[in-house]
């Protein structure tokens, strides 16, 4: 679906990772051979993961880039009008989590605060609804967090699939409006008969009843076993599905693909994404991809593009972007816009307080 929206402006984006950054073949030792490691590792650019500790929340993190973003970007806390959480991996069940980080940034009660269930393309839908919301904000800005933390890491990873690709981070972004500029354009598809391709079970009410089981705390069943991906039917919808978007997405700019100056992808796997960008016809140095040592953050992992270029951003010639993110849903969002002013603190790492 093409999509009009209001102009905004990405004021400025920041990132926290885990202080512990773990070679992928320490992390999966004994779950291959240490030769299926290597060529794993070479098809998908991870070659370390940031894996937060089994305490740690992605709230967590959202919260120390927040205030990295509001000490060293010179926002203040009054200017903030909504809180929008973008996460799959919640602290509680309820309420929703926005609420808590509310508290706990000191934040005013003069607020919209809500959490939105997205993964990877979950920056890119944040950045459609902080549109929506600002043309009633006044001059007030949206405070978009995003991230994940896998919910295995309390113990030795099970799944060679999955711990081999995700990295726990959490990222956030202040938006505001864009006055006097012309629309941006989203292009934003859901899938929703392929939702079983990619999701997990555990946490819900679903599991829980099929189980026949009357309680929330029961052993055994969170844990990796319950995330499930089909790998191939994952990659054959990035190949096809998302870069189909993404072709529409560029056909209705009206812009060639070389007038866009950097492509910002959530990181899945850089064997992916070379098929992706050999299919869409793209020039290598533009397709931004630096998350070899962090791995797949999910709704962060645009965000923290930006935040591992750091201030550099400030000197590239051409700042109009093409941020796309696709997978769980399955879903894909993408939108074309200049990120001309944008702040791009460097990524930082997560500290223990």
């Amino acid at each position: 679906m093409l999509l009009k929206a209001a102009p905004i402006n990405v004021e400025g984006v920041a990132a926290v990772i885990s202080d512990k950054i773990i070679p992928v073949e320490e992390y999966c030792a004994g779950l291959a051979t240490p030769r299926k490691l290597r060529k794993i590792i070479a098809g998908t650019g991870f070659e370390s993961l940031s894996i937060a500790d089994p305490d740690v929340c992605c709230s967590d993190m959202c919260v120390q880039a927040v205030e990295h973003l509001f000490n060293e970007g010179g926002f203040s806390k009054e200017e903030i009008g909504a809180l929008i959480f973008v996460t799959q991996s919640q602290d509680y069940r309820n309420p929703a989590i926005a609420y808590i980080m509310q508290k706990r940034l000191g934040l005013g009660i003069d607020l919209l605060a809500f959490d939105i269930n997205l993964g990877c393309s979950g920056f890119v839908y944040g950045l459609y609804v902080a549109s929506s919301m600002l043309t009633n904000l006044g001059d007030r800005k949206v405070l978009l967090c995003c991230g994940d933390v896998s919910n295995w890491r309390h113990k030795k990873p099970e799944n060679l699939s999955n711990a081999v690709l995700f990295g726990d981070v959490g990222a956030c972004a202040i938006i505001s409006r864009k006055p006097f500029e012309e629309k941006i354009l989203f292009n934003i598809h859901s899938y929703g008969d392929r939702w079983d391709y990619l999701f997990s079970e555990d946490g819900g009410c679903r599991l829980i009843k099929q189980m026949g089981l009357n309680s929330y705390d029961f052993d055994g069943i969170v844990g990796d076993k319950s995330e499930h991906m089909d790998g191939m039917k994952v990659m054959e919808f990035t190949l096809f599905e998302a870069a189909d978007n993404i072709n529409e997405l560029i056909s209705a700019s009206g812009l060639s693909k070389d007038d866009i100056g950097a492509y910002l992808f959530h990181q899945p796997q850089k064997l992916l994404l070379d098929d992706m960008s050999e299919r869409l016809g793209l020039k290598p140095e533009l397709v931004i991809s630096n998350a070899q040592h962090i791995g797949n953050g999910s709704s962060a992992s645009i965000p923290l593009l930006l935040t591992e270029i750091g201030s550099a951003w400030s000197m590239r010639p051409n700042k109009r972007v093409l941020m796309s993110g696709f997978g769980v849903g399955l879903s894909v969002a993408s939108v074309i816009m200049d990120l001309d002013d944008t702040i791009c603190l460097e990524t930082k790492h997560y500290e223990r307080r």
